[in-house]
C-alpha cells in the first residue's frame, strides 16, 4: 500500500494527466467535426454529434451510428495515456455495441495506430490525422 502523501501526490498527478488526454480527445473530435462539414470535404453523409462532457462523440454514415469513447488507462510504468474505443451502435433486434476496434495516444496525441505509406505513428492532434484516423474506423464499420 501506498503512504498518504504517496497516494495524495499519484492521484493529483493522475487527475491532472487525465485533463490533459481529455483536452486532446476533445481537440480529436472538434477536428473530425470540422473537417466533415467544411465545404469542400467530398464525402456527403457523415454526420459528427459531440458529447464531450459524457467523453464521447458519434459519427453516422450509411444508416451506421459510430461511438468514439475516451478514457485514461495506466501504463506498466505508471503512466496514463488515452484509449478511444470505437463501437458499432446497433438497434435491432437488441440494443448493442459492437467493438470495431480501439487505439492508445501520448499527452502529445501520438497513436498506436501506424500510417502505412509512412511507417510512422498517427497524431490525431491536428485535422487531417484526426480526420483520417475516424474515416478509417467508418469503413471498417462497413463490413459489419
Amino acid at each position: 500500500m501506498l503512504t498518504w502523501n504517496q497516494l495524495h501526490q499519484n492521484l493529483e498527478k493522475a487527475a491532472n494527466r487525465h485533463r490533459q488526454l481529455a483536452m486532446r480527445f476533445e481537440n480529436f473530435a472538434n477536428h473530425v467535426a470540422e473537417q466533415v462539414t467544411a465545404q469542400p470535404f467530398h464525402i456527403k453523409g457523415i454526420a459528427v454529434s459531440l458529447h464531450l462532457e459524457q467523453g464521447f462523440f458519434t459519427t453516422t454514415f450509411a444508416a451506421r451510428t459510430l461511438h468514439f469513447v475516451f478514457t485514461s488507462v495506466q501504463e506498466e510504468g505508471g503512466t496514463l495515456v488515452g484509449n478511444v474505443k470505437c463501437y458499432l451502435k446497433r438497434e435491432l433486434p437488441k440494443l448493442e455495441y459492437v467493438a470495431i476496434g480501439d487505439f492508445n495516444f501520448t499527452g502529445s496525441g501520438q497513436t498506436t495506430l501506424i500510417e502505412p505509406e509512412e511507417n510512422a505513428p498517427i497524431t490525431i492532434d491536428s485535422d487531417l490525422p484526426a480526420l483520417y484516423v475516424a474515416l478509417n474506423f467508418i469503413h471498417e464499420s462497413l463490413s459489419r
